[in-house]
């Protein structure tokens, strides 16, 4: 990224700064819903995450954005265009995000949590904010509402749009990672359209050069090192399916690990430039 090229007014905490209060929202047809937690919170910094085309929500996003602006404290606000209904783009965003706050070590101390809406925006957003948060440093909240006065058919931003009911914090567990010599197997497989027989992956992987010693390895060595990698992430993740044993079966990339390779990958995924 960064994930953003327009604010309403710089805050006091630059991107990174281990104390900044930072939010993301992802923003449908709700304002209250968006930006009662921001305000009781008095964040930092604030992203809005909105559809990268023109979309029947953009008057809520401005709306959001004008109630922001005339806060009584200094918030920055960075609205960042994905698809919100693709979960590779909406989770590389939350990634990006999480890395350009430098929030993605879960256990690091010292350090304020992103918080992350999951009431608001699309089913999808609310999915990949509550993997971003069990993965890295974030806290997930649903902002519950008694009222809403809005139709589906054509959404109208009111005076008031949500009566807030309630904030509640959602409780998540921690989501192991899988190790990076596993994570360079489904590089591997991505780099070369996702399916490889077993002894081109042991190529591609270096599994072929020889021992620290220098001794040529054999190929049963070769495919026990490759063995050794594939299991897991077969059979604990579900990450890669084999369809054949011996050295000419193939391995391919399942839909499970292309989505971990967005979350746990080198370079994730692109995304929409921002606005």
């Amino acid at each position: 990224m960064p994930p953003a090229k327009r604010s309403v007014t710089v805050a006091g905490f630059r991107l990174g700064d281990p104390r900044a209060r930072v939010h993301i929202a992802a923003v449908g047809f709700e304002v209250e819903r968006v930006t009662e937690p921001i305000q009781i919170d008095r964040a930092d910094r604030v992203y809005l995450l909105t559809r990268s085309e023109h979309d029947d929500a953009a008057p809520f996003v401005a709306e959001v954005e004008r109630r922001l602006r005339a806060a009584s404290w200094p918030v920055e606000v960075r609205v960042v265009r994905t698809d919100i209904w693709d979960v590779f783009g909406a989770l590389a965003v939350y990634r990006k995000i999480f890395e350009s706050e430098r929030r993605l070590d879960r256990h690091q101390e010292g350090v304020v949590p992103v918080r992350v809406n999951v009431s608001t925006g699309t089913k999808i957003t609310a999915i990949a904010g509550t993997l971003a948060c069990m993965l890295w440093k974030g806290e997930p909240y649903y902002v519950r509402v008694s009222q809403a006065w809005y139709s589906d058919r054509s959404p109208k931003v009111r005076t008031v749009n949500d009566v807030i009911r309630e904030i509640d914090p959602v409780g998540v567990y921690e989501l192991r990672q899988p190790g990076p010599e596993l994570v360079g197997v489904l590089e591997a497989l991505q780099r070369r359209g996702g399916t490889l027989r077993k002894h081109e992956l042991i190529r591609e992987l270096g599994l072929d050069r020889p021992s620290e010693g220098g001794a040529p390895t054999s190929p049963q060595a070769r495919h026990g090192r490759l063995r050794r990698r594939l299991e897991p992430l077969e059979r604990r993740w579900g990450f890669v399916r084999t369809d054949a044993g011996g050295p000419r079966g193939r391995v391919h990339l399942t839909e499970q690990g292309r989505v971990a390779l967005v979350l746990f990958g080198s370079s994730g995924m692109s995304t929409e430039e921002t606005k």
